[in-house]
């Protein structure tokens, strides 16, 4: 396996599995998944937040788990990272930092340590405990989500901060693990809670000087006002998508409804779908969802059911692709979880020179690395968007048309950053001498194609691997490559209905709650990622060829990886209220006597007590209530919480809380341009380069968040701006050895673009 015989240390001190673990827990598991030894640190006493929550079983299965008190933790880090490979660190500073096992510390014990460390969160607002509410609330989400009462926020179930934490920081340490084999000394990455909703949510996240239609729909609104998903007659939910050509051309003749004179992205823009959605409704209201998952079965669109988290692990096609696999736990017996999201495997080719070992002068991280993107969409350009930021030459191949993503410019602008772009019809008779040359030229060859395009067009593992045997190819895939499945399209939103995502953002009893964000999607490309770095790894080590094999299904599933299956039944983890407050007392919105709302997270009895004496209200119980693990009925200290908080401006409870030490945040009422302008204007933020700007053809000015992690010693800052259709079609081609008559040539047979 690509990471095989690698040691990592991962030490999780004083983090909540439900505020922060994935940051803390999944580095780990991902690295563990290919092939590393990994050895866990926790504190033996659990936050009194985690009570009755079992993320930790699907987890940290797997991992040697070395239980420590407060006093004795640094020692135990201390001797395990002399000898360790890799190092990942989450915990408050007074664990780490001013315990002496900080990043300068433990690299005066082992100086090939690479490390990551996710820090506490800040902007210019101050400090944020590692408590995703909070952070999420900080940053603007609980605002950016369409829930069932318009106008007010809404908790975030979906936990993008600690994932995009936890993806950043494993790119770090890849990407550190990838150097260290040419310079011998390792290197650290750092992220945060707040660094990892920008990783996740770079479609919803810009600002533009010249918006056009596309634009104002993501980064002024708050996207498609019909979502898609609709009840049938036994309750449950279907979800629909016209991703493929001809798709709602399809639909609507299904369905017998009217034809659409402007097509699916015209009627999306400008929100002619609404009334036909009401149509629609009311027509699978008629039919159970069993029913009309088989009418609907084998079209051009897709219509899919809308599941519980954990639901799609008894599903066989994922069982099938290796998605959910079967655990031995210690407490519970057999259970059923998600599988490794991302594989890495050596082609079937002979070792060639193995690039740049022992060499001290190999440039830094990933300068010197060459990428073809064929990637497009959103899920697959963000992997080789990733690659980029670290500094690899990242070469996009497009059709003569274009990207089909260039007239959704938010989506297009959220993966193409730091690239160089081609144009080229791949069905010219010319194309294959032009592939050769780009095949050649390459280290890593990656696409999201349907199943099976890739062999039609020429751009399949065989014949890249023909002309090119060390290459690595990386192929992130919708449902996977074989089963069943393998060979329907899909797309985000059709991934957060099977994976549990809209169904848990929903609340108890209410309608599932689809996320105009695109998360899926970016962290299916996170994922890949991960994949290619580790490949590059193993390529240098051993100087064979590598395979990476990635799914969009594989990253809605880690969305929700908390989820497992025992003894038949889903265990999912903490249920939203129908009001889509939050999960019980201590982990909720709450709405102050002004009309405004605070987020309110306990994550210990401590902070309970002190609670409980600054609002003074009699009914509290000395303990704090666990969070609700299954649907049911809202808790009593939710309903004496609420009556308290209402007797006071939320501005004031936030004060007084604050004084008394309680985690708490006002909830800022932002429409999706201030959810923008939250991160770009706070002058941290820039002074610590979380975003980036620059000029984009008739767009004029642009402004976008940039990617973490930050990595140290040394600062890193790569090629930025968005490249035009073609843009290095000739630069590209004559540094492959095309000249000025062989590039005619091209353009005369349609191979390249003319002039």
């Amino acid at each position: 396996m690509a990471l095989e015989g690698l040691r990592v240390v991962e030490v999780s001190l004083g983090i909540s599995a439900v505020g922060a673990g994935m940051a803390g827990s999944l580095p780990g598991a991902l690295m563990r998944d290919l092939g590393a030894d990994v050895v866990r640190v926790q504190l033996h006493d659990a936050p009194t937040l985690d009570a009755g929550v079992e993320f930790a079983r699907v987890w940290d299965r797997g991992k040697e788990i070395v239980g420590v008190d407060a006093g004795t933790s640094a020692d135990t880090v201390r001797v395990l990272a002399r000898d360790a490979d890799i190092v990942l660190l989450a915990g408050p500073e007074a664990a780490i930092e001013y315990d002496g096992i900080g990043a300068q510390h433990l690299a005066r014990l082992n100086p090939r340590l690479v490390g990551a460390r996710i820090r506490p969160s800040f902007n210019s607002l101050g400090p944020m405990p590692d408590l995703e509410l909070l952070v999420a609330v900080r940053a603007g989400v609980a605002t950016q989500i369409r829930g069932h009462a318009p106008g007010q926020p809404v908790f975030p179930d979906l936990a993008i901060c600690q994932a995009g934490a936890a993806l950043s920081a494993t790119v770090g340490v890849l990407a550190g693990l990838y150097e260290r084999e040419s310079t011998g000394v390792g290197r650290w990455a750092e992220t945060s809670l707040y660094d990892g909703f920008r990783a996740i949510l770079p479609m919803i996240l810009g600002r533009v000087e010249h918006h056009s239609p596309s634009t104002r729909l993501l980064w002024q609104e708050q996207g498609p006002a019909e979502a898609l998903c609709y009840r049938c007659a036994d309750g449950t939910y279907v979800q629909l998508w016209f991703g493929a050509k001809g798709a709602y051309e399809d639909f609507l003749e299904q369905m017998e409804d009217p034809p659409s004179e402007s097509g699916y992205n015209a009627d999306m823009i400008s929100g002619a779908l609404v009334e036909r959605g009401r149509r629609w409704a009311a027509r699978f209201a008629t039919r159970d969802r069993d029913w009309w998952l088989e009418a609907l079965a084998g079209r051009d669109f897709r219509c899919e059911p809308v599941l519980r988290a954990g639901e799609a692990l008894l599903d066989g096609h994922v069982r099938h692709i290796g998605m959910a696999v079967d655990h031995d736990d210690p407490e519970r017996g057999p259970i059923t979880v998600a599988g490794p999201a991302v594989s890495v495997a050596p082609a079937s080719s002979e070792p060639g020179p193995v690039d740049g070992a022992g060499s001290s002068a190999a440039p830094p991280l990933l300068r010197g690395v060459r990428v073809i993107d064929l990637a497009a969409y959103l899920a697959g350009p963000i992997t080789p968007l990733v690659l980029a930021e670290l500094g690899a030459d990242v070469v996009k191949v497009e059709p003569l048309t274009g990207d089909v993503h260039r007239n959704m410019e938010p989506m297009f602008a959220a993966g193409q950053r730091g690239k160089r772009a081609v144009a080229l019809d791949m069905k010219a008779p010319d194309a294959p001498k032009v592939l050769e040359r780009l095949f050649r030229w390459s280290d890593v060859v990656h696409h999201n194609s349907r199943v099976g395009l890739a062999e039609r067009l020429g751009y399949d593992e065989a014949s890249v691997r023909a002309v090119n045997p060390q290459v690595v190819y990386s192929f992130a895939s919708g449902f996977g490559e074989t089963g069943p499945r393998a060979l329907l399209p899909t797309n985000d939103q059709l991934m957060q209905a099977l994976s549990g995502i809209e169904h848990s953002q929903g609340g108890t009893g209410q309608a599932p709650t689809y996320l105009v964000w695109g998360a899926v999607d970016v962290t299916g490309g996170w994922i890949a990622a991960c994949g290619v770095l580790a490949a590059l790894y193993a390529r240098r080590r051993t100087g064979k060829g590598q395979r990476v094999s990635s799914s969009l299904l594989g990253a809605g599933l880690t969305l929700k990886s908390g989820a497992f299956v025992s003894d038949g039944a889903v265990v999912s983890g903490p249920v939203l209220d129908a009001g889509q407050r939050g999960y019980g007392a201590c982990y909720r919105l709450y709405q102050g006597a002004d009309g405004g709302w605070l987020a309110l997270a306990v994550p210990d009895a401590v902070t309970w007590d002190r609670l409980r004496h600054a609002v003074r209200v009699p009914g509290l119980p000395s303990s704090p209530p666990p969070l609700r693990i299954r649907p049911g009925e809202r808790q009593p200290e939710e309903e004496i919480l609420e009556v308290a908080f209402r007797g006071k401006d939320a501005v004031v409870w936030v004060r007084e809380l604050w004084a008394a030490d309680v985690p708490v945040e006002p909830v800022p009422d932002l429409d999706r341009s201030g959810f923008a302008a939250a991160l770009l204007d706070d002058p941290v933020n820039r002074q610590l380069g979380r975003f980036t700007g620059y000029t984009w053809g008739q767009r004029g000015r642009v402004e976008q968040p940039g990617f973490p992690p930050r990595f140290g010693p040394d600062p890193t800052s790569y090629r930025t701006g968005i490249p035009g259709l073609g843009e290095h079609t000739a630069e590209v081609l004559e540094g492959l050895g095309f000249d000025a008559a062989a590039r005619a040539a091209l353009a005369a047979s349609g191979t390249i673009p003319a002039g």
